[in-house]
């Protein structure tokens, strides 16, 4: 899924799905994958254009005809779930100006990394033969999600991903991951964190790299006390202190932790299993979290 903070529009996307109705978007061909970056240059450019309006009425009508009207299928469901349209963006512009400024680079390099998410594509099929690829949708929002998946598009928040640091092209590969998943209900921490670090360990696959370091290293150091933590609690309901990406200043330690222990499962998981390809076909299915863990011999 997605890196988890205090939003209610993320907590809606756990668990739902986008109703998108028309053209197919989703293609079994890398190289037919539809990459879709215009919603940034068109953020950029309402962006740009708003310094010069007078009236909030102007302002308005730009976001509106540059950036919402040509929004893409994956914005489009964004704006939807978050219900957030020209207004919400004209305040949230506003207010944090100096934010959006701030990662507007990383934004405008995106476009030129065509070529290597084709790679990553290729890449993932080799592993999962089946692969699904939905429109992949780099957009601007309101700092509230990183990414998520509807019926047939990815979202990847580039804005909240340049803000916190993520690798942006992981994160990506990451959430083409959870779109594979299928039917995913997660009621458990354990069922959570193996979702969330299946999907993980499947972008380490892919790229190679990590889309939060920062917790990774803490895992790799603490992993023995991390466990012992996180074990009386991994049946329990689902406590957003595992997955949130906000660190915890009182046992000073990173968030996201749970993502880090469910991907340690998935790797023993993967060393203990005779037959490596249909091993990580079922983690990247993630159909039963809970016999993976079981079947792992992690502790």
């Amino acid at each position: 899924m997605k890196r988890y903070i205090a939003s209610i529009f993320i907590l809606i996307c756990i668990f739902s799905t986008g109703i998108i109705k028309g053209q197919d978007l989703v293609t079994t061909n890398p190289d037919s994958a539809r990459v879709i970056t215009a919603d940034i240059d068109n953020f950029w450019r309402a962006f740009d254009l708003l310094q010069n309006q007078k009236t909030t009425a102007d302002s308005l009508a730009v976001i509106k005809t540059i950036f919402v009207d040509n929004a893409s299928e994956g914005l489009r469901q964004y704006m939807k779930a978050a219900n957030c349209f020209e207004a919400q963006y004209l305040e949230t512009i506003k207010r944090r100006k100096a934010d959006y400024l701030a990662i507007r680079e990383k934004t405008e390099a995106i476009a030129g990394k065509k070529p290597l998410i084709i790679q990553y594509l290729r890449k993932f099929k080799t592993l999962y033969p089946a692969l699904k690829i939905p429109a992949i949708c780099f957009t601007i929002g309101k700092f509230e999600v990183g990414g998520t998946q509807f019926d047939n598009t990815l979202y990847i928040g580039c804005e909240m991903d340049a803000k916190m640091d993520v690798d942006i092209l992981p994160q990506t590969i990451h959430e083409l991951a959870h779109f594979q998943q299928k039917d995913q209900s997660p009621a458990t921490n354990l069922e959570l964190a193996m979702i969330e670090g299946g999907a993980e360990f499947v972008n380490y696959q892919v790229t190679g790299k990590r889309t939060i370091p920062a917790t990774w290293a803490y895992g790799i150091a603490n992993e023995k006390s991390l466990w012992k933590d996180f074990r009386p609690e991994m049946d329990s309901a689902i406590d957003m202190k595992w997955f949130r990406d906000i660190p915890d200043k009182a046992k000073n330690r990173p968030g996201s932790l749970a993502y880090f222990i469910g991907f340690r499962i998935c790797e023993a998981y993967l060393k203990s299993h005779k037959n490596r390809k249909l091993a990580l076909k079922e983690l990247i299915e993630m159909k039963d979290p809970k016999k993976i863990f079981l079947t792992s011999s992690y502790q």
